[in-house]
């Protein structure tokens, strides 16, 4: 019986195989790279002293971001779609909102309700302020 000495062939794996490296003449030349961009540099930087000078467009002629609004929203139960309005406003790049208590949106109070809020958006009140009032008709339903 042959007996087996080893399970795999490591000839390939212990040898270290040659590197076979390439080299190029302009890696000894920096000072010419070096020049060169600095006299593009020079040269860029005196057409742009024109585009400097130019007359700049006013930039805050665009409209103010909405920062608070009311919006009816979905709630699907048993496969049936409800329709409640909430207050939304935003913190920074956060968004946050709460639900108007008062019923779906075909609810009376829940309508009045809406309407206040947008009165109140329209007055220039705070989202603070907003959130104060719907967390006081919560409280009080």
């Amino acid at each position: 019986m042959k007996e087996q000495l080893t399970l795999f062939d490591l000839q390939q794996f212990t040898t270290q195989p040659a590197i076979k490296s390439s080299y190029d003449d302009s890696w000894d030349k920096p000072d010419s790279v070096t020049n060169t961009v600095l006299e593009q540099t020079n040269e860029s930087s005196k057409a742009d002293s024109t585009v400097l000078e130019q007359d700049k467009p006013n930039t805050n002629k665009s409209a103010p971001e909405q920062s608070h609004w009311v919006e009816k929203y979905t709630v699907t139960r048993y496969g049936t779609e409800h329709y409640y309005y909430r207050y939304l406003w935003m913190s920074g790049r956060k968004l946050h909102h709460v639900h108007i208590p008062g019923g779906n949106w075909r609810s009376p109070i829940a309508m009045a309700r809406k309407a206040e809020i947008e009165s109140a958006i329209a007055d220039g009140q705070t989202p603070k302020d907003i959130e104060k009032l719907i967390h006081y008709w919560r409280r009080n339903v």
